[in-house]
């Protein structure tokens, strides 16, 4: 048997005004984002195709691009204006074996060409992120792409000219498990919490510069 994929669009009352059918046989949808009139989403078997779709006359949504690479975005984030920001695995061309975890960046200037522009291999085999966005932290303006992988914590920052540099690794090995990991800023400060304790990292160099314990 075969699978394919549908993209509806619904007016008030839930009923079904345009679609777009047999989109990606075979793949499965791993990622959605909307961004205006613009929706991204991504389908995985082998390959990532990430597709741009034109929504802005709901009767007649289409297709614009369809992106394909190696591996698949688990989760889509506008970073900045076309910017967009991928997080998900590496994987084998041929089998789809995954192959750890990886970070995307693409430049959606161009809605009909699509361009992965920059990408990074975390040290990681493993992230939450795919499944609970609360998990992840990403502000555009701090810099900021924070999130846990596997019993660590990452911080990355992004910039046009060196892509994807890691500021801070926090070993979180203390704690139950990464599902329950989050990290957020206040002022000069980032803030990681896990089961086990707090870790407190400066913003400016990203150094640790304190740590909690939490006890049962």
């Amino acid at each position: 048997s075969s699978t394919a994929n549908t993209l509806y669009t619904l007016d008030k009352d839930l009923a079904v005004v345009g679609k777009i059918e047999n989109l990606a046989k075979d793949e499965s949808v791993q990622s959605v984002r909307f961004d205006g009139d613009i929706g991204y989403f991504v389908t995985f078997r082998q390959v990532d195709p990430l597709f741009a779709v034109d929504l802005s006359n709901p009767a007649y949504p289409r297709v614009l691009d369809a992106l394909k690479i190696p591996g698949f975005s688990e989760y889509l984030h506008v970073f900045k204006d076309n910017l967009l920001l991928g997080i998900g695995y590496n994987a084998d061309e041929d089998s789809g074996g995954l192959q750890g975890v990886k970070l995307s960046m693409f430049d959606t200037t161009n809605k009909a060409n699509v361009k992965e522009i920059s990408k990074a291999n975390v040290d990681a085999s493993w992230t939450i992120v795919g499944s609970n966005h609360k998990a992840i932290l990403v502000d555009g303006e701090k810099n900021l792409i924070a999130f846990p992988a596997d019993s660590s914590y990452f911080i990355y920052r992004y910039t046009a000219d060196k892509g994807f540099t890691l500021a801070a690794k926090v070993s979180m090995t203390a704690d139950l498990s990464s599902w329950n990991l989050r990290g957020l800023f206040i002022g000069d400060y980032f803030y990681v919490l896990g089961d086990s304790g707090l870790t407190i990292i400066s913003l400016n160099d990203f150094a640790v510069v304190g740590s909690v314990k939490l006890g049962a």
